[in-house]
């Protein structure tokens, strides 16, 4: 029986315009804002496997970071000035090697003369033995803890990055 997917999910309010935010975000290479500490392990490369810009639904790159753990990401769907949805595959690293795989997406909207950007994380673990025991720590362990320490500082480097992007192309709002 499969179960439903465990999900986390942090907003920020960015701002500059919507389709400039948009069109900022999908300039951004992950190791540019994804948040990194002793625990989070930083992106040592990323690499286009399919694709050239990981803009574009088929899309494959490989994270690769610090210590040797591996992630596939796939553009699942991207639609201008709205939505990016990936799927990440090949999880290496310890207890993430519990997932099949995973979803994220980064969704766009305009507030007032700024973007509220909601980045949206859903988990499906693999079935099997020890499934129920697996989840409850994965949750209270990689989502509550770890996830949701991540998520929130790397919206606030997002912010940051593509404000600070916007004022000098003088696109703020």
């Amino acid at each position: 029986m499969n179960q439903a997917p465990l999900m986390i999910q942090h907003s920020c309010r960015i701002p500059v315009r919507l389709a400039d935010c948009f069109a900022l975000y999908t300039r951004l290479k992950a190791n540019e804002y994804i948040h990194s500490d002793a625990v989070i392990a930083p992106i040592t490369n990323i690499e286009m496997i399919q694709g050239k810009s990981f803009n574009e639904v088929g899309d494959i790159q490989r994270i690769t970071f610090k210590g040797g753990a591996i992630i596939d990401e796939e553009v699942l769907a991207f639609v201008p000035n709205r939505q990016f949805v990936y799927k990440g595959t090949g999880f290496s690293q310890p207890l993430l090697n519990w997932l099949d795989h995973a979803k994220g997406s980064f969704e766009f909207e305009k507030d007032g003369d700024g973007t509220l950007v909601t980045w949206r994380y859903l988990f499906y673990l693999k079935t099997g033995l020890g499934h129920t025991p697996k989840r409850i720590v994965f949750k209270a362990l990689v989502v509550d803890l770890i996830w949701h320490r991540m998520m929130t500082k790397t919206l606030v480097n997002l912010t940051q990055i593509i404000t600070l992007r916007a004022m000098q192309t003088g696109k703020k709002s």
